[in-house]
């Protein structure tokens, strides 16, 4: 019996590095995405659109053969992208989905995941990948902020809702600040459609923000690169007793201080 690891987002970026490392530590890896690229170190690939319930539960067939065969099953809830814009101009599709890509399809995932591991017996983590916006919002990427906070919500309260079970080992989550994958790229895409509709309030804002996702833009101080997340994903794994939070680049850190520690007047003067 081998340990599995089912890890969403697979296609590129952190969950494409995810994937490679825990293969390489010996892990069967299942890779879901909602367009399956062709990742050379998973076992197996498997479409997934975490905004549809009924393509998740449709999963458990393909999954519970994997899950029974498996020494222990860790879930990477790692799907996501950034849907930025003032928060007056978000359709309610954008906030839809959202939401349903953060923090409604991935629960739904780990209910699934831990039904079969229940069933047959299995140790099961999940790992769920944050954002540093998600304990610092930020002007303009409000429905981001608000979706990542409602992920370690709803994972926080997963966990306390089943510490019952036999099998849920640990619900962690992976506090992440920039990071060199095409995050930029598809928040590019995902804003030009709010600034169709956007009012002229925040046309400055707006191409602040165009100039800071653009193609060749500035890369921030301390951008961590995919491997490095991923490493901290894989310790979250591994640890002996995992921790509730794990943080990644220095602006987490500095955001988890501030955040912690200083009255919310000021955290608003320095995070605004």
């Amino acid at each position: 019996m081998t340990n599995l690891a089912l890890i969403t987002g697979a296609s590129a970026g952190i969950g494409r590095e995810a994937c490679a490392l825990f293969a390489r530590k010996g892990y069967r890896v299942i890779a879901l995405s909602r367009q399956p690229t062709g990742v050379e170190s998973a076992a197996l690939e498997m479409a997934l659109d975490l905004e549809s319930f009924d393509q998740i539960e449709g999963l458990a067939g393909a999954l519970d053969p994997e899950i029974a065969s498996a020494e222990r099953v860790i879930l990477v809830n790692n799907s996501g992208y950034g849907q930025f814009g003032a928060l007056r101009d978000l359709s309610e599709s954008m906030w839809q989905k959202q939401f349903s890509t953060h923090v409604f399809g991935p629960i739904k995932l780990a209910a699934v995941c831990l039904r079969l591991c229940e069933q047959h017996g299995i140790p099961l983590r999940v790992i769920a990948v944050s954002s540093v916006l998600s304990i610092a919002p930020q002007k303009m990427k409000g429905a981001y902020c608000a979706a990542k906070s409602a992920m370690n919500a709803a994972h926080d309260s997963f966990w306390f809702d089943e510490q019952g079970s036999k099998s849920l080992e640990s619900v962690s989550l992976v506090l992440p600040g920039p990071v060199a994958t095409r995050f930029r790229e598809h928040a590019l895409a995902a804003l030009r459609p709010v600034i169709e509709r956007a009012s002229m309030a925040h046309q400055e804002k707006y191409e602040a923000m165009e100039a800071a996702l653009a193609p060749g833009a500035r890369i921030k101080p301390f951008t961590a690169s995919a491997a490095d997340v991923a490493e901290k994903i894989y310790r979250a794994a591994e640890a002996a007793r995992p921790k509730p939070r794990y943080l990644v680049t220095p602006q987490t850190y500095i955001a988890a201080f501030i955040t912690r520690f200083l009255p919310h007047s000021i955290q608003r003067r320095l995070l605004g």
